[in-house]
Formats: C-alpha cells, sequence, structure tokens
C-alpha cells in the first residue's frame, strides 16, 4: 500500500516539473512581445521617440528571463522533495 501511494506521489511531481518545463516556451518571448505592443501603442497615440520600441522590449526580455530564473528555480526545488 505504501508503494501505491509513493508512485502516485511521484507521478503527480513528474506531471509539475513537466508542466513547469513546458511553460518556459511561452514565458520568454512573451515579454518583448508586450514591450513592443506596448511601445507602439504610446509611439502612435502620443508621439513619443522610436527608442522607446528598445527600451520597453528590452525590459520585456529582462522580465521574461526573471521569470523563467524563478520558474527554473521552482522546478529545481520540485525535483529535490
Amino acid at each position: 500500500m505504501q508503494t501505491d501511494e509513493k508512485q502516485k506521489a511521484d507521478l503527480y511531481k513528474n506531471i509539475k516539473l513537466t508542466g513547469l518545463i513546458l511553460f518556459i516556451p511561452f514565458v520568454l518571448p512573451s515579454g518583448p512581445i508586450a514591450g513592443y505592443y506596448c511601445a507602439d501603442f504610446l509611439v502612435k497615440k502620443y508621439g513619443l521617440p522610436n527608442y522607446l520600441y528598445a527600451v520597453l522590449v528590452a525590459i520585456g526580455l529582462l522580465a521574461s528571463l526573471l521569470e523563467t530564473i524563478r520558474i527554473i528555480k521552482l522546478a529545481v526545488k520540485t525535483t529535490k522533495t
């Protein structure tokens, strides 16, 4: 009986880990894309300078990288327990 519960717990842990790892490819491009569209809106609506594209895309990329690092740390923590 103990073995069945352990196998079930391991299965759930592996499913959680797989979900975390599969989420990374969606997180990485979302930041720069959101930064681009925000910059596009601001430049067209308020006539701000065009270098705003580069600034907001870079901020989006940084945010995506930080979130990816957080997900990886969470995945490592999940495998250790």
